[in-house]
């Protein structure tokens, strides 16, 4: 991975990064000796997964159902979701995702599709208590009881904390049981039992995913990694007005990651009135958009790109084409060019803009993605003050809902 700044010159000064250091420098070593706010919820960092257990046990339910359910909100579900999205792994069994809303009509349409395939239902929460996953358990449970009667209960794993709503539900029904660490919050889990089971289910490798970011976590121990520039550039943005990260990508395989990064960043920052607003968009449909925005609109935000330098598939236009612009040119080519030439465009409108390219959508890649991005997170919340790791928020809308319907 590296980062490509010549989009930023003029807005970022080398006396910026110094003024800067000190702040970076303390929140990283209060990330290392477990003093920073938050210190409670660390786990993430160790990155000491049971992978054998994972695999076993996600070779069993790969065995025995053709479709697997995998029932979460948040973190317990964009992580998975992120890694299968980037890695396109190949399985037999298809995986689909409930309880991350409560539509009606997609769940029933996901049961018509399944009512005659074998199923095992995967849920994933640390309490079960949250209002989307309790509903969606419920009519679940009424499907899975319904088509296997005394026996469903061999089809149920449940990956959650050692007490709470959830592990009562699971121990009363025999219920499989894979714990969540209690000090590992949801959208730091992917690399835990919560995202890595539904990730090697869907046929992925996942010891490669955490040997590479075994590998991203020693490299980024210093302070002087590109994990750590990234954390001070979003800071210097955010203190020059620019209070909107637009995170976006040339590949749908991103998908998954942008909606990660914005659960990731949104919900780790945004507090105490501070933070920067994550968003994110898909190039090139939205350069036809909200590029016209990017361009010529209120100086609000910055740009972080992702990209490949290698893509998986390409396609040549014929030589004997009709357009000359285009022939013996690729699609991968001609993105690079709308990269290079959308940045430019930008860059020159008054938007910083970040590129951030990887090798490759490959698992030990995606292992140092995850990592770095979990950390420069980290980093780039303690350098605004705020905890990382809580979410209040969050539960003060649960709190009404929860009223709202009693």
């Amino acid at each position: 991975m590296h980062l490509i700044d010549k989009y930023l010159k003029k807005f970022i000064s080398k006396n910026d990064y110094i003024l800067f250091q000190d702040k970076l420098t303390s929140a990283n070593n209060s990330l290392i000796n477990s003093t920073c706010k938050g210190n409670e919820m660390l786990g993430w960092m160790r990155l000491d997964t049971d992978i054998k257990k994972i695999e076993q046990i996600s070779e069993k339910i790969k065995s025995e159902a053709e479709i697997v359910f995998v029932v979460g909100i948040g973190g317990s579900y964009t992580g998975a979701k992120m890694a299968i999205d980037f890695l396109k792994p190949f399985s037999e069994n298809k995986i689909y995702f409930l309880g991350n809303n409560i539509d009606a009509e997609n769940t029933l349409d996901i049961f018509e599709k399944c009512k005659d395939k074998s199923v095992h239902v995967v849920i994933v929460s640390k309490s079960g208590s949250t209002l989307e996953i309790r509903a969606t358990l419920a009519v679940v449970i009424e499907f899975m009881y319904k088509k296997y009667e005394d026996r469903a209960n061999k089809r149920f794993t449940a990956v959650t904390g050692s007490t709470g709503l959830l592990n009562e539900i699971a121990k009363k029904n025999s219920w499989n049981i894979l714990k969540i660490s209690e000090d590992v919050g949801g959208r730091f889990s992917v690399l835990t039992n919560a995202g890595l089971l539904p990730i090697s289910i869907a046929g992925a490798n996942i010891k490669k995913i955490v040997d590479g970011a075994i590998q991203a976590k020693y490299e980024f121990m210093e302070t002087n990694n590109i994990c750590h520039r990234y954390s001070t550039i979003r800071n210097i943005l955010y203190s020059k007005g620019f209070k909107v990260e637009l995170i976006s990508s040339f590949s749908t395989r991103l998908d998954g990651m942008l909606a990660w990064l914005k659960q990731l960043f949104g919900e780790s920052e945004g507090k105490e009135n501070k933070g920067i607003f994550p968003s994110s968009a898909m190039f090139s449909s939205d350069l036809h958009s909200i590029g016209q925005f990017i361009q010529e609109g209120s100086k609000i935000l910055f740009e972080t790109i992702l990209f490949s330098e290698n893509f998986p598939k390409d396609i040549k236009i014929s030589s004997n084409h009709n357009d000359e612009l285009l022939r013996n040119k690729s699609f991968n080519e001609i993105n690079l060019k709308i990269l290079e030439g959308s940045s430019l465009a930008h860059y020159e409108g008054g938007v910083p803009c970040l590129i951030l390219k990887f090798k490759e959508f490959k698992e030990f890649e995606l292992g140092k993605l995850i990592f770095f991005f979990e950390k420069s997170c980290a980093l780039s919340a303690l350098i605004l003050g705020v905890n990382p790791f809580n979410q209040p928020g969050v539960e003060a809308y649960k709190k009404n809902t929860i009223k709202l319907l009693g």
